[in-house]
């Protein structure tokens, strides 16, 4: 944009980079997004290098642990194969864990979702004599409970994200009022999980910066105009 300022002054036309740049929204949820996770967990455990990890202690990491333990049912045809029968005999559809990946946040949130539909059939694995070693990884109730907390807070940038991201349907009208959806949802959340109050504020901070860029931008506004 500083350039195509320089270009255009060069050759004598109006033109201001602040006043003229368009940001693409679903990039700042990205920002926003991966600004919460950051809050939630470690995101470079989710490498390949990290494939073994396990927290240590008293306080663990759930997202880390429903990793890890999502990686180790995976990683053997054994235990894949004995996870479809435990589904099937508690008359579930044949799904599979998903792992999620450090370059895609939304697959953190999908892997959250799988490993709580699938709770049962996770415990029910975990209860069997031949893998009693895999137990460690097992996740308590309150560990289950911040999944579940996780996985709403991550709901909301999620569900934005695909409401603007049309490729055919210009979304740029949309983009203030979503703005605006989001933190607001956010805010409600603060209330409704206090104990997440900082993980979502995370996420809060980050879209009002940007939020805040896009006021001296005229485009907006012409875009919701009639």
């Amino acid at each position: 944009m500083e350039s195509l300022e320089l270009e255009m002054l060069r050759r004598g036309i109006e033109f201001d980079k602040v006043s003229r740049r368009i940001r693409c929204f679903p990039h700042i949820i990205n920002l926003a997004c991966k600004a919460v996770l950051g809050a939630m967990t470690n995101m470079e455990y989710a490498s390949n290098e990290a494939a073994d990890f396990i927290p240590q202690g008293n306080i663990r990491d759930p997202i880390a642990s429903a990793r890890t333990l999502v990686r180790t049912i995976r990683a053997s045809s054994i235990r894949r194969q004995y996870f479809a029968e435990v589904q099937k005999a508690l008359q579930q559809r044949d799904l599979q864990l998903l792992r999620d990946v450090d370059t895609r946040w939304s697959s953190t949130l999908l892997m959250i979702e799988r490993v709580l539909l699938l709770r049962e059939a996770i415990e029910k694995f975990l209860s069997h004599s031949e893998f009693e070693e895999l137990r460690r990884y097992q996740l308590q109730n309150s560990e289950w409970d911040l999944l579940e907390a996780y996985r709403q807070i991550l709901a909301v940038p999620h569900a934005f994200q695909h409401r603007l991201s049309a490729e055919k349907t210009p979304t740029l009208c949309h983009a203030i009022p979503h703005f605006e959806s989001m933190l607001r949802i956010w805010d409600v959340q603060k209330t409704q999980l206090p104990s997440m109050a900082s993980v979502i504020e995370a996420g809060i901070v980050k879209l009002e910066a940007y939020r805040n860029r896009t006021n001296p931008v005229p485009a907006y506004m012409l875009a919701m105009s009639e």
